[in-house]
């Protein structure tokens, strides 16, 4: 059905299924003998973070030991395959980076720089098949928890503090991010960055023209801060381990530093756009959208039209 709730299922229903469905995938991209590893495994670390934007979504204080238990069952399968998928981004991120200034560059430019990059990703291929299946035998055992997922609300209510709590906390790490902008700062804006595009790509179908474009403008930032905190990991990594001309090395590193000030600008630009909003009312407006779509797929278009309205006004 897809990665959005639908409207004939309640939320535990479609969180529950939700859940499943990315579980399926994570544990088809980590069975032996796939042709590409590297896709596998950035779809099944995509599959991790989905499920847990879900937690977030719907987790209640009453039952926090069991959504805390699941948080930490996929965020440790997702590290387990974190290293194996690092030596690849950083390839693509140095890839990335001289393609942008192409016209700048020779075509060989920086060769001699990126072979510790490819060094480090072909050592860590030995250790591809033990990851998988230590990941493997992890989401086996967590997929009959999901059944047991305690989510009491059968409707909005279920989701309100959850989206509320990530938006909040995206305000703020945006705040932080501008006022002391470091590789630590940007990279916590950039995670509730992805955890709210998660969220509201759940909530598309409440009103599909106007919610898919803020999921659009919320995962082209997400882009832009996962650009920038791939670069800040490739300064740091050649930094450490490239050898050689120290005249090329600077200049990388120069390169680095220029076009991750673009990223962040773009970021910073976009952010204050999307993060206009004080956490209530975003709220108040999602919960009129659900509400209204509800109301308007159930046969009763005079309910479903106050929603719209002031989903109209708060835009």
């Amino acid at each position: 059905m897809g990665y959005c709730f639908t409207y004939h299922e309640t939320v535990p229903e479609g969180m529950k299924r939700m859940a499943c469905e990315q579980l399926n995938v994570a544990i088809e991209r980590t069975k032996p003998g796939r042709k590409n590893r590297d896709e596998a495994i950035h779809d099944a670390r995509v599959a991790f973070k989905k499920i847990r934007a879900l937690l977030r979504f719907a987790r209640v204080k009453n039952n926090d030991d069991v959504f805390a238990m699941e948080m930490c069952c996929y965020r440790k399968a997702g590290r387990r395959l974190s290293d194996l998928r690092d030596a690849t981004v950083m390839i693509a991120a140095f890839d990335g980076l001289t393609e942008h200034y192409a016209d700048q560059l020779s075509s060989n430019a920086f060769a001699e720089l990126r072979k510790p990059l490819v060094r480090r990703r072909n050592t860590q291929r030995s250790d591809e098949n033990k990851a998988l299946a230590d990941v493997a035998r992890m989401l086996t055992s967590a997929r009959p928890r999901v059944a047991k997922w305690p989510i009491a609300d059968a409707g909005f209510g279920a989701l309100r503090k959850g989206m509320k709590r990530t938006y909040k906390q995206g305000r703020i790490r945006m705040a932080q991010a501008q006022a002391a902008p470091n590789i630590e700062t940007f990279h916590a804006w950039r995670k509730r960055v992805k955890d709210l595009w998660y969220q509201v790509r759940l909530l598309t179908p409440a009103w599909p023209v106007m919610v898919k474009p803020l999921a659009d403008e919320l995962e082209r930032l997400a882009d832009y801060l996962s650009a920038d905190h791939d670069l800040a990991i490739l300064r740091q990594r050649v930094l450490q381990e490239s050898p050689g001309d120290r005249t090329q090395l600077e200049a990388l590193v120069a390169l680095i530093d220029q076009r991750r000030g673009e990223l962040e600008m773009e970021a910073n630009r976009l952010g204050k756009r999307l993060y206009v909003e004080s956490p209530n009312t975003l709220v108040c407006r999602f919960e009129a959208l659900w509400r209204a779509w509800h109301a308007e797929v159930n046969g009763d278009p005079i309910q479903g039209s106050e929603p719209v309205h002031v989903y109209r006004k708060a835009a």
